[in-house]
């Protein structure tokens, strides 16, 4: 699936060859990650002095801290785990503030009550790969609240196993021209005209985000 820019067809093999850092998590910042956000029926792996967050064992995903302080969560929501289908991505792949974007983009649907559409979220950010790390960048709005803090968030992360659903566990090598921007219906151009008319505020968009159930197909006001 990747898109029009050069390098979109390379970013899985080059998330694997990336030279990320070692990781740095102590036992503390382990145990408190998994106390806070590892529910049952997962399990998670404290990783060695010389793991990275390319290099997981097999089904595992490396989860970076910062992914879990921008309202990334297990059990995956339905819509993530749909975003990460599409795109072929690894979670670990996604920056911070693109893991706040798309959250932010979730969790203004829901509270609009209307289904999660693919198709405007690729409408209004940008797909970027640079070295195998993703980025999503907003094309049709401006977004504010993200954070310029996150430097070190290939550096601490933890390893999680457990049911992620129908996602990639390895970055996935996808032809050029599939993320090109879709031609829209009538319905979801008038969900986007009114999207683009907003400040997409990412720290406004998160709050309350455990009130906010998924919205099912025939479930919201607009179904797409």
């Amino acid at each position: 699936m990747p898109g029009e820019n050069e390098g979109h067809t390379h970013c899985a093999e080059a998330f694997r060859k990336h030279l990320f850092p070692s990781c740095t998590l102590t036992l503390d910042e382990f145990n408190t990650t998994v106390d806070r956000f590892v529910p049952a029926g997962f399990s998670a792996r404290n990783p060695g002095n010389h793991d990275k967050v390319n290099t997981p064992g097999p089904g595992e995903l490396a989860i970076p801290l910062e992914h879990f302080e921008v309202v990334f969560r297990l059990p995956l929501w339905p819509e993530i785990r749909q975003a990460l289908r599409y795109y072929g991505v690894v979670p670990a792949q996604l920056n911070p503030n693109s893991v706040a974007i798309l959250v932010a983009f979730i969790c203004y649907m829901r509270s609009e009550r209307i289904e999660f559409s693919l198709s405007i979220f690729r409408k209004l950010f940008t797909f970027r790969a640079k070295g195998g790390v993703v980025f999503f960048s907003g094309q049709l709005l401006k977004t504010t609240g993200l954070s310029n803090k996150h430097h070190h968030w290939g550096e601490r992360f933890i390893y999680v196993t457990g049911d992620f659903g129908n996602i990639p566990l390895q970055p996935v090598q996808y032809e050029d021209a599939a993320y090109k921007p879709p031609a829209l219906g009538s319905r979801e151009s008038a969900i986007l005209e009114f999207f683009g008319s907003k400040e997409f505020d990412v720290h406004f968009l998160r709050r309350d985000v455990d009130s906010l159930p998924p919205v099912f197909p025939g479930e919201g006001m607009v179904s797409l």
